[in-house]
């Protein structure tokens, strides 16, 4: 991993508001509004992509260099993830985006042919994005980074093989990772926030 530069709490919060306001189609304007009541939606709308040690933490921007760095990521344990088996709880590192992806193809999770003839929205959404990165292979970085954060200790205690916990791209990052090891499609360096928790003091930067 490397680091290409300092960020801070209160960029990242308005980068995240941006990008709701663009998959929403609304106009973005998070760059001119005061912070207080930024900072307020923040913790109305998006409480969940909040830790309580954010403010306080040291915030960078960095890039993952490899596959393997991208692999060793903790994905996220949800209704979502355990409801399409691509989380089981069974053995050590079975959160890491390796594993996660190794399990997509197992139950196909991206290529089932059952899904396609169906309703499912949320199956059809999967398969869209996966169609639309065979199509446009895409860049994480900018507006479409990933972000990343210190493991808690329940997280690195059941996945000692991992390294950050991927705490935003969840979704983009799965299909991504899927086409390149199964399809063959190249790696690119991956950008994203890191948010490291501070043991002592404080490395908040606004």
């Amino acid at each position: 991993m490397r680091r290409l530069r300092d960020a801070g709490f209160e960029e990242f919060v308005r980068w995240y508001l941006a990008r709701e306001r663009r998959k929403r189609r609304q106009p973005e304007d998070s760059e001119r509004r005061h912070w207080d009541p930024i900072l307020a939606e923040m913790r109305g709308a998006h409480p969940d992509k909040l830790r309580p040690w954010f403010e306080r933490a040291r915030w960078s921007v960095v890039s993952l260099e490899s596959i393997e760095e991208a692999a060793s990521l903790v994905c996220v344990d949800g209704p979502e993830t355990r409801r399409n088996k691509l989380i089981t709880g069974l053995g050590p590192d079975h959160r890491l985006a390796r594993n996660v992806v190794a399990a997509a193809r197992a139950i196909g999770y991206f290529d089932n042919d059952e899904v396609s003839k169906s309703n499912a929205v949320e199956g059809h959404f999967r398969q869209e994005r996966l169609e639309a990165f065979r199509r446009a292979w895409p860049r994480f970085e900018k507006a479409e980074r990933l972000t990343l954060c210190t493991l808690n200790a329940g997280e690195r205690l059941e996945n000692p093989g991992g390294s950050y916990y991927l705490h935003d791209g969840f979704g983009r990052l799965l299909a991504w990772l899927y086409a390149i090891v199964y399809e063959g499609r190249e790696y690119q360096p991956i950008e994203a926030f890191l948010a490291e928790e501070a043991p002592t003091g404080d490395f908040s930067r606004r």
